[in-house]
């Protein structure tokens, strides 16, 4: 920890507590994820990071390196500055057909590419969408603690996630195609005013059964995902497909596991309620942050809905 100084607590869940800090040497900010070592250390929480670890993509958050403190597990992380997308529009009231098309396009091309990875995020929702600082925001996807890779390999059939994001297929307790997952059911209001397009759109994603439901590729192809894309998307989405080792993870895989392996070991200099580094001042943690036995069964109830994704 000696490179990074701890700025304040910017969350907390079942992890543990995610701190905003500063490099000191480059100055830069970032979010550090910390879990208790031992016990909560599981296959859930390899899986998180290496499947985080191999995305770098404009619209997913950046994973940077692990490393040990004598309690916990450091997930350092890109810092998004602007925050959730549920805060932006529970603060907002509403946003426009042009706002939320531009939110959209974001996230259709960090879950497009995601998919090219094969992975499926299987929790996407408004809190785990976040904001940079920027005028004109750039949307992150974070959290891949439910992630699942080799989708084509592997078909999915756990039922996790936040119940009102959750598809039909997901709740049957069959396998399921993580790809074709977006959303439950389709609803608009006769009060709220939307183009025709939009409501074709959506009409095609919030469909039931999976076979019928609209694919991602199609999603891009649709006129009103195409309405006024910026050009940088299109290219952000190429060059994230066509990486030729730049911004790569400083640590190498084998280093990642070796690091996870250790933390899976009780610490040293462990208090309980406190998280203690050397050289910096403790960090009081939630009392509640026991995980439930097993992510994969697991029910997120802790988000309020605003609408599907």
């Amino acid at each position: 920890m000696e490179r990074y100084e701890i700025l304040k607590k910017i969350g907390s869940g079942n992890f543990g507590v995610a701190k905003l800090v500063k490099d000191k040497w480059t100055g830069e900010l970032y979010a550090i994820k910390f879990i208790e070592r031992c016990k909560k250390i599981d296959e859930h929480v390899q899986r998180e990071i290496m499947n985080h670890r191999s995305l770098r993509h404009p619209n997913i958050i950046r994973f940077k390196e692990v490393f040990l403190t004598p309690t916990h597990l450091a997930i350092v992380m890109e810092y998004a500055a602007g925050g959730e997308l549920f805060e932006r529009i529970y603060n907002a009231g509403r946003l426009t057909e042009d706002e939320a098309r531009f939110f959209f396009q974001q996230l259709i091309s960090g879950v497009s590419y995601c998919h090219s990875m094969q992975i499926c995020h299987r929790d996407l929702k408004l809190e785990n969408a976040l904001l940079d600082g920027s005028s004109t925001p750039r949307l992150k996807i974070c959290d891949f603690g439910y992630s699942k890779s080799s989708v084509l390999h592997s078909q999915p059939k756990s039922t996790v996630g936040t119940p009102a994001y959750i598809a039909p297929e997901v709740l049957s307790r069959k396998e399921y195609d993580g790809k074709r997952i977006l959303s439950v059911q389709y609803s608009i209001p006769y009060y709220v005013r939307v183009s025709k397009e939009c409501k074709h759109l959506l009409s095609q994603i919030f469909v039931a059964d999976p076979e019928k439901r609209i694919t991602m590729e199609d999603i891009k192809k649709h006129p009103w995902f195409l309405k006024n894309l910026p050009i940088e998307f299109i290219e952000g989405e190429e060059a994230s497909l066509q990486t030729n080792g730049e911004n790569e993870p400083s640590q190498s895989i084998e280093e990642v596991l070796a690091i996870i392996q250790e933390a899976r070991k009780p610490g040293e200099g462990h208090k309980a309620g406190n998280l203690f580094v050397k050289g910096s001042s403790s960090i009081d943690l939630d009392d509640d942050l026991d995980i439930d036995a097993d992510i994969d069964d697991e029910i997120d109830t802790s988000g309020d809905f605003v609408c599907a994704l």
